[in-house]
């Protein structure tokens, strides 16, 4: 009996001791589990990123050959091998097998009718039985023509899911990718996962169609058909992942089962039985050619492994060795007392080893640790740092945590332990504590002890001190809705915000307006006095906005120099509200007109103001900040430094604009378009080229400025047809040109704009013009607005790139007054800057754009790019651009814009 006993309170020694390590162990373990899953969360976007930028440069390569076939009348094997070869395939789109083109064919003579497309002929797969089939699609071209030499006369029809894909392009006019097929090119080889994308190619659209004109009927040519495997594609991507993580990709049938298609470890393949599912794996899937693209990343258990470190793992056994051995002691202890009085030194000595080694592994431990029960009342406590105490660790022992926490923080306490109690455990749960000076942020893990004989339970609560990461993410979150230069609400903010109030208003019946505050060329200030005096300048224009509009309105920041202003309250009556409006729009225009000081220099500034009002009643959010914005480009237009209302004047403007935009549609049908050509000379003179100037003459409204009608081109997305226009006359213009000894070596500068360049067909139509008139590109100039650089610059650099390798000229026209940095410049493949007229014009009177003129030309030497002036129109600006050592210019000095026979008179005389 008397051992019995001894037994037990041996165990329930050795397992009170046994709870700590326990606690730290599973803690440890949550701890890397969440880690594993995030670092492959984080390589998951990588895949999907890196197998996104590989389909985009398939799409490129696809759109630009089906350019050049839309445009194209009829296309022989070498002029589809040289158009293929000028896109650089494998430098744009590794992984591609080919590109080719499979051309429709009706009757039962559909393959031998397609031999004379050819230079040589070539043998042709015999497809399918005489008779069988009445309509064939066999493949044309494709190239390289090493590497696919055998699928020349392939008809893809008799494959029934490389058919079903290509009709699925001619239906819709979309990219398709087929389902899985083999690839006729591994016809000889293992069986491949292959796919082809397929484009469908119409006969009759080289011309330029304008929108409202009556369709022309869309005769299906062929597909541009774009083979590949998918595992060529794949396995750079695997062979970026981390040493022990699985790629795999696969489809997923009607039912949800997923089909293997690869797989991949340490960048090499493997086969299904080698792929190890596990508790970590992340999938997700890209959309593309019609179709979903599955892939699932799997850790090895040796990937995982590595990820968990042994420490943990040692202090825990450590721990629970040493309560084994307590244990022991104390059996030892009461089951023996002769020899324990015989060893009572030595075991004193060992008790005491053993207590400071198990206190040496606790106080290793950086969280707070409690031991306490269901009433939350301290029973142990243990800490390595005393600061995280709120009072001295003696006076809390078997005292609540009401007696001690704030209430809320007590309360969070109670509630997680109930809720241990409960489940076995609780998690996550936050309280703050105020100590000394600071407030202090606490996340409590709280484990049930494990009791007998029906003793009331207990808990151990390791309280960790998350204060630093609290407000970092307090600060994120801030960042995500508060603009950091301002303080001021961002526009996410205010449009969650504005939408509560114009709910609030319709209820309670009241006028409400928006105004859209912009700073008057506030760009001029950044440019002449750098964003740091801009940055000052804008914080304190805020500051005194923000006085003026006060509680309980509304002031954020919309973006750049834009701020907008939400006001309640204005009133039941419309014109009490405009008048309310009115004087807030005032007091405002006021503030901001008194000087600025910045680094002891005065500043002056203006504003303009765009008022919209509201009553709560039908129109949207985006309606009434779109009405604010078209007052205020009013108000710009007006003069600046004023307000304008949208009214129904107002409204009448911009109709008159939207039909401007339908006439300037039908004009370009009906010949109202011209270009003109003025004159770019030399040193010494010499006419060197033109740029090439759009003109609009309306039938009733007679000539429209170009300032307007490119801005409402831009604007309805009408620039692109305008710019495709535009370069073919240019193109056209060279190539009657070519057989004249006096033109032939002028080059022709044409403008495109920036929504023009990135229009995903503009590289594949422009090589189409250049192709059918037979141009020499190096006599063809495309110039860039710096307005272009806003947007993905590494995209845009990839489009320069290809047209640069065929030899297009590209200047950036009027440098200086955009998004300039060297750092653009080294990465663009440039040939010429472009000087702005607006530094020509004042460089005799302002030494400010002088010093930036020369700095433009000291610049383009640096970097070996030609230079040109604009605007030059007096002897003594020719004169300060020569001895600045400028050796273009362009301007009504030398000449006014020519029609094109008088250009040519121009140039001979």
């Amino acid at each position: 009996m008397a051992n019995a006993k001894a037994l037990a309170i041996a165990a329930i020694t050795a397992l009170l001791a046994m709870c700590i390590p326990v606690s730290y162990w599973i803690s440890r373990n949550q701890l890397v589990e969440q880690e594993v899953r995030s670092e492959i969360a984080v390589e998951v976007g990588n895949v999907k990123s890196l197998l996104s930028n590989q389909f985009n440069g398939f799409d490129l390569i696809t759109r630009s050959v089906k350019g050049f076939l839309d445009a194209s009348q009829e296309v022989t094997a070498s002029e589809f091998r040289a158009f293929v070869r000028s896109l650089n395939l494998q430098a744009i789109s590794p992984g591609l097998q080919g590109v080719g083109f499979a051309k429709l064919r009706s009757g039962r003579n559909a393959q031998n009718s397609a031999m004379p497309l050819f230079r040589a002929p070539q043998q042709m797969h015999e497809a399918a039985p005489a008779g069988v089939l009445r309509t064939h699609a066999p493949i044309m071209f494709m190239e390289p023509l090493e590497a696919n030499r055998n699928s020349i006369g392939f008809d893809i029809f008799t494959v029934e899911r490389a058919r079903a894909a290509a009709e699925l392009a001619g239906e819709t006019g979309d990219l398709v990718a087929s389902e899985k097929i083999s690839l006729v090119q591994d016809a000889s080889a293992a069986p491949v996962a292959g796919f082809v994308l397929y484009l469908a190619v119409y006969r009759g659209l080289s011309r330029l169609e304008a929108p409202g004109a009556p369709e022309a009927p869309k005769a299906l040519s062929g597909w541009v058909d774009v083979p590949f495997r998918l595992a060529d594609v794949l396995q750079p991507i695997a062979a970026s992942l981390p040493p022990g993580l699985q790629l795999v990709f696969f489809e997923k049938e009607a039912g949800g089962r997923e089909v293997l298609l690869h797989g991949f470890l340490d960048g090499a393949t493997i086969d299904a039985t080698r792929i190890v599912d596990s508790e970590f794996s992340s999938s997700d899937y890209l959309q593309f050619g019609g179709r979903k693209w599955h892939f699932r990343i799997d850790p090895t258990t040796n990937y995982v492994g590595a990820q968990h470190t042994a420490t943990h793992h040692w202090i825990a056994a450590i721990g629970a060795l040493l309560s084994i051995s307590l244990g022991c002691i104390v059996f030892l202890i009461l089951t023996s007392r002769n020899r324990a009085e015989a060893l009572a030194l030595q075991m004193t000595a060992s008790m005491r080893e053993v207590t400071e080694d198990l206190n040496g592994t606790l106080d290793a431990i950086p969280d707070l640790l409690f031991e306490m029960d269901l009433d939350a009342r301290y029973l142990e406590l243990r800490a390595s740092n005393k600061a995280g105490f709120i009072m001295p660790a003696d006076q809390m022992l078997n005292r609540t945590v009401w007696d001690i926490l704030p209430p809320a923080a007590a309360e969070v306490v109670h509630r997680s332990i109930r809720e241990a109690n409960a489940s076995g455990r609780s998690t996550g749960s936050r309280l703050e504590i105020p100590l000394g000076d600071d407030t202090r942020t606490f996340e409590l893990s709280i484990a049930r002890k494990q009791t007998f004989n029906d003793a009331a339970p207990r808990f151990i609560v390791l309280s960790r001190d998350v204060t630093e990461r609290t407000r970092a993410e307090q600060q994120a979150q801030h960042l995500a809705y508060f603009d950091i230069l301002t303080g001021l609400p961002n526009r996410r903010n205010f449009l969650a915000s504005a939408q509560k109030i114009l709910d609030e208003t319709g209820m309670q019946q009241v006028f409400g307006a928006v105004l859209m505050i912009d700073l008057d060329k506030f760009k001029s200030v950044n440019d002449q006095w750098g964003h740091q005096c801009g940055d000052e300048i804008l914080r304190q224009a805020v500051s005194r906005i923000r006085n003026v509009v006060g509680d309980p309105h509304i002031l954020a920041r919309f973006g750049g120099d834009e701020l907008i202003v939400i006001l309640t309250g204005l009133g039941e009556f419309l014109a009490l509200a405009r008048a309310g409006a009115e004087k807030i729009c005032q007091e405002i225009l006021a503030q901001i007109s008194m000087p600025i000081a910045v680094d002891l220099r005065e500043h002056r500034i203006s504003a303009s103001i765009g008022i919209a009002v509201f009553d709560g009643g039908q129109k949207s959010l985006d309606e009434i900040i779109s009405g604010a914005d078209s007052a205020m480009y009013h108000a710009k237009s007006d003069g600046r430094n004023g307000y304008r209302f949208f009214d129904r004047e107002l409204q009448k403007v911009l109709a008159e604009r939207v039909g401007l935009v339908q006439d300037m549609r039908a004009g370009l049908v009906e010949n109202e378009f011209h270009v003109l050509y003025q004159p770019q000379v030399g040193v010494t003179g010499k006419v060197l080229g033109a740029e090439v100037l759009c003109r609009w003459t309306h039938a009733e409204k007679g000539p429209i400025p170009p300032s307007l009608f490119i801005e409402m081109a831009e604007g309805s997305g009408f620039i692109f047809q305008l710019g495709q226009w535009v370069l073919r006359k240019a193109c056209d213009t060279l190539s009657a040109w070519k057989t004249d000894p006096d033109l032939s070596t002028l080059r022709l500068a044409v403008n495109v704009s920036a929504k023009q360049f990135h229009h995903p067909d503009f590289v594949g139509n422009l090589l189409s013009i250049i192709h059918s008139t037979g141009i020499n590109p190096e006599l063809l100039e495309l110039e860039l607005t710096e307005s272009i650089l806003a947007q993905d610059v590494d995209s845009i650099a990839e489009k320069m790139r290809l047209l640069k390798s065929i030899g297009v000229y590209f200047s950036l026209d009027d440098f200086g007054t955009g998004y300039s940095s060297l750092n653009y410049l080294k990465r663009l493949p440039l040939d010429q800057l472009k000087i702005d007229q607006s530094f020509v014009r004042d460089l005799m009177t302002d030494s400010g754009d002088a010093s930036i003129v020369r700095t433009i030309i000291s610049l383009g030497e640096s970097l070996g790019l030609d230079v040109i002036a604009e605007g030059v129109e007096t002897l003594a600006q020719h004169q300060f651009l020569l001895d600045s050592r400028c050796r273009s210019f362009q301007g009504y000095l030398f000449s006014r814009p020519l029609s094109c026979l008088d250009f040519v008179g121009f140039v001979k005389t």
